[in-house]
């Protein structure tokens, strides 16, 4: 499996190189007055309004550092959820030192043996050049609430009183 590295603080992190449809540099967020802190706000992603999380914020409590490897990395979310149409719903997810895919067989993954309800989007590690590499679950990042708040529901009519 090709996977895209990246740290949070001083820990080694991935992403499924499959799910990323591209890596930009960051860029000027419109921020979202009252939105939980991690979210870093929203930007004009090729044509569609994106909303950008910061992971060093949402992990730490402390936001990416800007940094020459500094990036934001793209998901499309109909990679995550079929029920999306491609290219329509897009998720930057904002992080430090992205500077390298690799390769690792996907057996060398193993369960952290750990299950912590306010980050169940941390997956599987593997032991790699001497550390370990936790995979970021994308799936399980946005929780309900946080869908909601950065994917409201369009087909709601709102009527002027």
């Amino acid at each position: 499996m090709l996977v895209l590295t990246f740290r949070i603080a001083e820990y080694s992190y991935a992403l499924k190189a499959m799910l990323v449809a591209e890596v930009v540099p960051p860029a000027i967020y419109k921020e979202l007055p009252r939105s939980p802190e991690y979210v870093k706000g929203i930007f004009n992603y090729r044509g569609t309004i994106t909303p950008v999380v910061d992971l060093s914020m949402l992990a730490t409590d402390a936001p990416c550092k800007s940094m020459m490897s500094t990036r934001v990395i793209i998901l499309d979310l109909a990679d995550l959820d079929s029920s999306e149409p491609r290219g329509e719903k897009f998720l930057g997810l904002l992080a430090e030192n992205i500077t390298e895919t690799i390769s690792i067989v996907d057996s060398d993954f193993e369960s952290s043996g750990l299950e912590i309800p306010d980050a169940p989007w941390l997956g599987k590690v593997a032991r790699v050049d001497g550390g370990m590499l936790q995979l970021i679950e994308p799936g399980k990042l946005l929780s309900d609430e946080l869908r909601m708040v950065l994917f409201p529901k369009e087909d709601m009519v709102q009527v002027d009183g």
